[in-house]
């Protein structure tokens, strides 16, 4: 019981993006939902929503079925392109049966009716975070992620990268201890277990970690170890 409590606790972190055209939409995030989750965002446009979509910022999409200038399936199908990985709920002010097989067709997890009910939505995207694993990211620059959740590292759009063991125990080393410097043995004890380990080998992981992402995921401190560049925004 614990562990799910603490697990929904951690949506609050949650980043929202709405697709709607809709006024009132507008309306109920900002009275509604402010104080619920960390980031809401408004598309009200299908080239907004793409960019929004694609930037990897958002833990999940709500999708109204009424969109300006593009039919509700092309939108879905548009999302699927540049972020196959994002959760979704749909929203409509009918239950047009095309609508609901476009959203099972998409992927949707659950399909909601407008008006709409704040606990309605509020439980929808807690569920739906908690099943899709997606509640808790810690980003980076360039839209690189780690999702504590999956316990892997991804690239915009939800592609893995293919980090070895090593790596990827290094990196998550740093990210526990953000908020210091990791000194050289730590990194000997808890990444190689202190098995021996020179600091080119070390220097090694390093190079191969930034190769595979960007240099400045890893910041080096002359003589005294390394820190991780957390995105600030």
């Amino acid at each position: 019981m614990l562990k799910t409590v603490r697990n929904i606790r951690k949506l609050y972190n949650a980043k929202l993006l709405f697709i709607s055209s809709d006024k009132k939409i507008s309306e109920t995030i900002d009275t509604e939902f402010d104080d619920y989750f960390k980031e809401l965002k408004l598309a009200t446009n299908k080239e907004d929503a793409l960019e929004l979509a694609c930037s990897n910022t958002y833990d999940m999409v709500i999708v109204d079925t009424n969109i300006e200038g593009i039919s509700f399936s092309e939108l879905c199908s548009e999302l699927s392109q540049v972020a196959p990985t994002l959760p979704k709920v749909i929203i409509s002010d009918s239950e047009d049966n095309e609508d609901i097989v476009t959203a099972v067709n998409y992927g949707a997890y659950t399909f909601l009716s407008k008006p709409l009910r704040p606990k309605d939505i509020k439980l929808s995207v807690i569920m739906c975070l908690n099943q899709t694993k997606r509640g808790d990211k810690i980003e980076f620059d360039q839209g690189i992620y780690f999702d504590e959740y999956r316990d892997q590292f991804f690239r915009p759009g939800g592609a893995l990268i293919d980090f070895t063991r090593l790596e990827k125990s290094f990196l998550k080393l740093l990210i526990a201890k953000r908020n210091e410097i990791v000194d050289y043995d730590t990194i000997k004890d808890v990444v190689w277990k202190g098995k021996d380990m020179s600091i080119y080998t070390m220097r090694n992981i390093v190079n191969k970690i930034r190769q595979k992402t960007y240099y400045e995921i890893i910041r080096n401190h002359s003589n005294k170890g390394y820190t991780v560049g957390i995105s600030k925004s």
